[in-house]
C-alpha cells in the first residue's frame, strides 16, 4: 500500500468515526522478529528436530493442516501469530491504555486483508480472551473478547467506498497515525520486501548472520525449482549447505512439501507457505483486475508499486517494535511475548472440520 493511499484511507475511515488507522507493517515486523527467534532456537537446541519450520501467517494453509493433515504436521508449523493477530493482540492488550480506552472491550478492532480466510482466522477461539464484564462498578460475568473484531477484504473496502459515493481520487490525505505505523520522519513507509510478508528472506538473513556470521548484501537470489511459486535459496559455508529455505505457494506445491516431510525426506530448514498461487497479492479478497488486465499483470504491478513506495528496513531496527519490547514484551521469545504473540494449532475432529467447511 502506498503512503498516499494509506493517507486517503485514513481520511475515509475517520469520516466513518474510526479513532485510529494503522498499517500492519509494524505488526509484521513483530511477527518476523519472533519468527527469527523461534528459528534460531529450534536450529540450535533441537539438532534439526521439528525442522523445517513452516510459516503460519496463511489461514488457508493452517485450516488445511488442521482439518486434513492431522497431528503429524502441526509440530513443524511456526507458533508465531500472523501480523493480523499480532496487531490485534498489541491493540487489545497494550494500546487500549495508551488511547485512553482503559478496557479492551472498549475498542472495536477491524483489519483490512487480501484474504477471506482472515475472517475465519479472526474467529478462532485461540485468538480471543476472557475479561470480567462490569456492571455498576462490580464484576458481573465473564465475557470473551476477540483480538480482531471484524475483517474487511480489500475488495469489500472498495465496495464500501463506492457505497458511500466517495470520490477516492479527490479525497484529502490525512496525517498518518504513527503509534503503530511504519512511517519515518519524512513521511515514508518502511518495511520488508516481498508481497507475502517476507518471512523466508528475513529469517534467512538473520540466521545467516546469527548462526554463521555471514551478512548478506543485496537481494536474495531465489531459484525456481518447479515453477515461480516454488523457489529455494541456500547458504554454503566451507562447501557445505548450512541453510536451505523455500517459498512454497499454492496447494500443489504445498502438498509436495507435506509429502516429503511425512516420509522424512524434506531437506529445507524453513518454508514460507501460502495457499494462494503467487502468494497474498493474489488473495481471494483482493480487488479484481480491470477489463483487459490479467491477474498476472495485476500482481506484477502491485509488486512494483509496493517496492517503489516502501523503503526496505530491518525489522530489528524498527523503533516502534523496540518500544513495544521495552514497554511491554521484554525480549523476543520472552514469557510475555510467548503469551501474546504465539499460539497453538490443533488437529480437528471430523465433525468440527465439517462445521468449518460449511462456515
Amino acid at each position: 500500500m502506498s503512503s498516499q493511499v494509506l493517507r486517503k484511507l485514513t481520511t475515509f475511515f475517520k469520516s466513518l468515526g474510526v479513532k485510529a488507522v494503522y498499517d500492519t507493517s509494524c505488526s509484521r515486523d513483530l511477527s518476523l522478529i519472533e519468527s527469527c527467534n523461534e528459528f534460531i532456537s529450534r536450529y540450535q537446541q533441537q539438532c534439526g528436530q521439528n525442522l523445517p519450520i513452516l510459516s503460519s501467517a496463511c489461514p488457508g494453509w493452517i485450516c488445511y493442516a488442521e482439518k486434513t493433515l492431522g497431528s503429524y504436521i502441526l509440530p513443524y508449523i511456526s507458533s508465531v501469530k500472523s501480523p493480523q493477530q499480532t496487531i490485534g493482540s498489541v491493540i487489545k492488550h497494550h494500546i487500549v491504555q495508551k488511547l485512553g480506552l482503559n478496557r479492551p472491550d472498549n475498542a472495536y478492532h477491524v483489519t483490512v486483508m487480501p484474504c477471506y480466510d482472515k475472517k475465519l482466522e479472526a474467529a478462532r477461539d485461540d485468538f480471543s480472551f476472557s475479561v470480567d464484564e462490569e456492571e455498576n462498578g462490580h464484576a458481573n460475568s465473564v465475557m470473551k473478547i476477540p483480538e480482531v473484531d471484524s475483517v474487511l477484504t480489500s475488495g469489500e473496502v472498495l465496495d464500501l467506498i463506492q457505497l458511500k459515493s466517495v470520490d477516492f481520487k479527490t479525497l484529502k490525505e490525512a496525517p498518518l497515525d504513527s503509534m503503530l505505523t511504519n512511517v519515518d520522519d519524512g513521511g515514508h513507509l518502511y518495511g520488508v520486501s516481498g508481497g507475502s510478508g517476507g518471512y523466508a528472506e528475513t529469517v534467512f538473513r538473520h540466521a545467516a548472520k546469527k548462526l554463521f556470521g555471514v551478512e548478506i548484501q543485496g537481494p536474495l537470489e531465489f531459484r525456481n525449482i518447479r515453477n515461480s511459486d516454488f523457489r529455494e535459496v541456500a547458504l554454503e559455508v566451507d562447501g557445505k549447505t548450512v541453510l536451505k529455505f523455500a517459498l512454497c505457494y499454492g496447494f500443489r506445491n504445498l502438498q509436495n512439501i507435506v509429502r516429503k516431510i511425512k516420509i522424512g525426506k524434506c531437506d529445507y530448514h524453513f518454508v514460507e507457505v501460502m495457499a494462494c498461487p503467487s502468494g497474498c497479492l493474489n488473495g481471494g479478497g483482493q480487488i479484481k483486475p480491470k477489463n483487459g488486465q490479467s491477474a498476472k499483470d495485476l500482481i506484477q504491478l502491485l509488486e512494483t508499486l509496493y517496492m517503489q513506495d516502501v523503503e526496505v528496513a530491518d525489522p530489528f531496527d524498527n523503533p516502534i517494535v523496540k518500544r513495544l519490547y521495552d514497554e511491554w514484551l521484554g525480549q523476543p521469545g520472552s514469557e510475555k511475548a510467548r503469551k501474546y504473540l504465539h499460539t497453538e494449532y490443533h488437529p480437528l475432529v471430523k465433525s468440527t472440520a465439517s462445521q468449518l467447511q460449511n462456515w
